[in-house]
């Protein structure tokens, strides 16, 4: 497909719904084992704890796909990254489809892999966005990832219920829990294909002779701390990736077992509120692009966020549900729609050849925070029964993450700036205390 004939804005238009697209299938791969996870250890024998083991070795390897994937997608090209990345989950849930437990932990490592999908996107986008609307299309790319819960929740509980006769083998056949996987590689398969039209175009400035190596790993991370911009960047991009990974694991069971909702109302809940996710990226998008710069915006997310967690901490059985319904599309709409401003941001911050490998390098943070929160929630969870204090330690880095955007970037690094805050906090603390034992002291000699 020729698209050099085009005007710019048919050619961003096309490359925003091609990632749209694509991330949109991506997320849907990444729900396929966690909806499918109590049917298959059933039929395996299994405790459901396994699929935390599952999820842990994903997250290991999306770690390091994440951190090293500048080279790869500077010598392949953006596009055909993204390609493969839909070729890799296909391949993992086609081998969930095999129902051989042993090959499960490769399918983890598979799907991590895949982690690179969102690094591809944002250098394709990078190239053909102009930087004024680069908050508000990234947002509309990142809506790619509620349209895939979306595309998930509506197509794996079909495909486990269809029925298909065979007049030629004489006999009906369910899909089931494999048949379910096996099709839904097959699906995404045909999306990576879908693609190859406009490989060419989007992969015109590949670097064929780019050498890859694991010293890319320790220059991407290292680069982004260094950098004080990118360092809050990163630093957003934990706080606000782990309170995610809470909500997508343990807010459906909080109403369940710790609210005492049904799972329909749970399921709804939760819909809902993930459905407002598609319309909070587009409006944070707008803002960041038109009324106030992006960390104004991050600043938002993470004070609004935060809040929404820690409300969390106050809800009971005495609940309503439109009072926690309200809750959890505030949470949505702010703790997990900050992907497109960040993304955008980041874009921005990162060389014009790095843009993928600074991303990635940014989102191996949100990776991080995706395997310490959940174990940190499910160690307190097992410890105490509580789930209340694990949302409220997760607003503790959101709120801080308020305090970081709020202001400059800090030239200095974090720990000297830590450590000048405390000094005068005890300064404020020494100054407090003096006053007041001065101010007593004179209200007693005045009544005296």
């Amino acid at each position: 497909m020729n698209l050099g004939a085009l005007g710019w804005r048919s050619v961003l238009t096309i490359a925003t719904l091609a990632m749209l697209i694509q991330q949109a299938f991506s997320y849907t791969c990444q729900l396929v084992m966690p909806v499918l996870a109590d049917r298959m250890a059933e039929d395996f024998g299994v405790s459901r704890g396994w699929l935390g083991l599952y999820l842990f070795i994903q997250n290991s390897a999306a770690i390091v796909a994440a951190m090293g994937c500048g080279g790869v997608i500077a010598r392949f090209g953006p596009l055909r990254v993204s390609q493969w990345v839909l070729v890799l989950m296909a391949t993992s849930i086609a081998i969930l489809s095999t129902g051989w437990l042993w090959l499960y932990p490769l399918s983890a490592v598979l799907l991590g892999l895949s982690a690179v999908s969102t690094p591809a996107s944002s250098a394709i986008l990078a190239k053909v966005c102009p930087p004024r609307l680069a908050p508000l299309v990234f947002s509309v790319k990142q809506t790619g990832v509620p349209v895939g819960s979306l595309i998930g929740g509506l197509l794996l509980p079909f495909l486990l219920g269809t029925v298909i006769y065979s007049a030629t083998l004489g006999t009906t056949i369910r899909l089931g829990t494999y048949g379910t996987a096996f099709v839904t590689a097959l699906i995404v398969l045909c999306v990576a294909v879908a693609l190859q039209p406009i490989r060419e175009h989007f992969d015109a400035e590949r670097r064929p002779g780019t050498k890859i190596a694991f010293g890319d790993i320790k220059q991407t991370v290292s680069g982004v701390i260094r950098d004080p911009a990118l360092r809050d960047i990163a630093f957003a991009a934990f706080a606000f990736g782990g309170m995610q990974s809470l909500f997508a694991g343990f807010f459906v069971l909080f109403m369940i077992d710790g609210l005492n909702y049904t799972e329909l109302q749970a399921g709804a809940v939760y819909a809902v509120s993930s459905f407002s996710a598609i319309f909070a990226r587009i409006i944070w998008g707008l803002l960041g692009a038109s009324l106030m710069s992006p960390r104004t915006v991050l600043a938002a997310i993470g004070l609004i966020g935060g809040g929404a967690g820690l409300a969390l901490t106050f809800a009971d059985g005495s609940w309503s549900l439109t009072r926690v319904t309200l809750v959890a599309v505030v949470y949505n709409m702010t703790a997990i729609s900050w992907h497109g401003v960040l993304l955008a941001e980041t874009a921005r911050l990162a060389p014009s050849d790095k843009v993928a490998a600074v991303t990635g390098g940014v989102l191996s943070f949100t990776s991080i925070a995706m395997m310490i929160y959940p174990a940190i929630y499910g160690a307190i969870l097992a410890a105490t029964g509580s789930y209340e204090i694990g949302f409220a330690l997760a607003a503790i880095p959101s709120f801080l993450a308020f305090v970081v955007f709020i202001r400059k970037p800090v030239a200095s690094g974090w720990g000297e700036e830590i450590s000048r805050l405390l000094a005068v906090a005890l300064t404020l603390r020494s100054l407090a205390i003096s006053s007041s034992v001065i101010g007593i002291g004179t209200a007693i000699g005045w009544h005296l």
